[in-house]
């Protein structure tokens, strides 16, 4: 079970504590669990489908404890993340403002970060360009000299690079930002696959969820759904229903 503080820096991390409630104080020395953490922990349970209790139970910390997706699950305190259970209902989400990529571009350029090399990124992550051009009014085409003309940039990095959204090896798998900034990252310390191979990560299925933020979908509860933030070692995932309507109605016309 992780420490009450680095449980508040995880709940910060993901938008469920206010930065407030998880710098150490000289009264609870950072490992104080109160009414804020409680509250947080509710919030968190209704949103990966567990029973609301605010009491840190077993089923909780090992959804803790699971790899996931770097990007917050609410932002500026809004989330449309909590399905309470009701697995495999539509309940995809927008982030605030429901940014998108403007209908009249109709070709989305994509690069890869300086360093990366195309035969170990390629084809996994224009699997998941093929797979989301089905509900998106885009097409997608590889740059591969002129980087300034990318709309999205596709690359490695780690915490060792100086990147604080990962933390080593089986956390934070990846991270990705919504329109009109169009980054995208792998996390290099973790081992990734083609496919499901046992204790490593399938690279097309985290980069078909990453390019949904780009996209403009956040997370959602649905755990069949790309866009649920927790994924498995040894597992590949697909497109569910929910991921394909929440697409096509944020650019619906």
């Amino acid at each position: 079970m992780r420490g009450i503080h680095d449980l508040k820096k995880y709940l910060h991390r993901f938008g469920y504590l206010d930065h407030r409630h998880v710098v150490n104080s000289t009264k609870h020395e950072g490992d104080h669990f109160d009414e804020h953490i409680e509250t947080a922990i509710k919030i968190y349970q209704l949103n990966f489908n567990l029973k609301p209790t605010g009491v840190l139970d077993p089923e909780t910390v090992a959804r803790v404890a699971m790899p996931r997706c770097g990007v917050p699950d609410i932002i500026d305190g809004k989330t449309r993340m909590n399905a309470a259970g009701r697995n495999n209902i539509i309940e995809y989400a927008f982030f605030n403002g429901t940014p998108r990529w403007p209908l009249s571009k109709k070709v989305l350029n994509w690069g890869l970060q300086p360093g990366t090399r195309r035969d170990v990124i390629d084809p996994l992550v224009e699997f998941a360009f093929l797979s989301w051009s089905g509900a998106t009014p885009f097409a997608y085409n590889f740059v591969d000299e002129n980087l300034s003309v990318a709309d999205i940039k596709v690359g490695f990095t780690s915490e060792g690079q100086g990147n604080e959204d990962f933390d080593g090896p089986g956390g934070q798998l990846a991270y990705a930002n919504p329109p009109p900034i169009g980054i995208m990252f792998y996390d290099s310390d973790e081992k990734w696959s083609d496919g499901p191979v046992k204790g490593a990560y399938d690279m097309g299925s985290v980069g078909l969820h990453e390019l949904g933020h780009v996209l403009g979908l956040a997370h959602t509860s649905v755990e069949n759904a790309a866009m649920f933030p927790i994924i498995k070692s040894g597992v590949t995932k697909g497109l569910a229903d929910d991921d394909i309507q929440g697409m096509k109605t944020l650019y619906a016309s």
